[in-house]
């Protein structure tokens, strides 16, 4: 089931849930602050309501991404797991310093392509 309200005026992406993952998709480019990290959280509590589902995170060329921003997503997203997907050195740098440095309560992993990733995420032991 895709959600067709996927993305409000102000957002830096879209967030979908598919098949029991929750798929989000920055714009390509983006320089994520707090304020993006806020409206994720806010978007996935209210698409994902009563369930905690695993996350699928592209990156599509992320530029920067805030200290607060990581904070945010590490101690705020109510997910199961999160695979973060970029075929880039700073894409897998991002998601290496996100795990080791902010250490979310729920698994993660890097992925270059989301067809390895979604494999991993709707697998056991992390999925609903």
């Amino acid at each position: 089931m895709i959600d067709d309200d996927s993305q409000a005026a102000d957002e830096a992406f879209t967030a979908t849930m598919r098949d029991g993952v929750l798929w989000v998709e920055w714009f390509t480019g983006t320089s994520v602050g707090e304020a993006d990290a806020i409206a994720l959280v806010e978007r996935s509590d209210a698409i994902s309501r009563g369930v905690c589902p695993p996350m699928l995170v592209e990156l599509n060329g992320m530029v920067t991404l805030s200290r607060t921003a990581l904070l945010r997503f590490a101690e705020e997203l109510n997910i199961a797991a999160m695979a973060i997907v970029g075929p880039t050195a700073v894409d897998k740098a991002l998601a290496a310093f996100f795990a080791e440095v902010h250490d979310p309560p729920y698994p993660t992993r890097y992925f270059r392509h989301r067809v390895n990733a979604l494999p991993w995420l709707t697998g056991c032991p992390h999925a609903p």
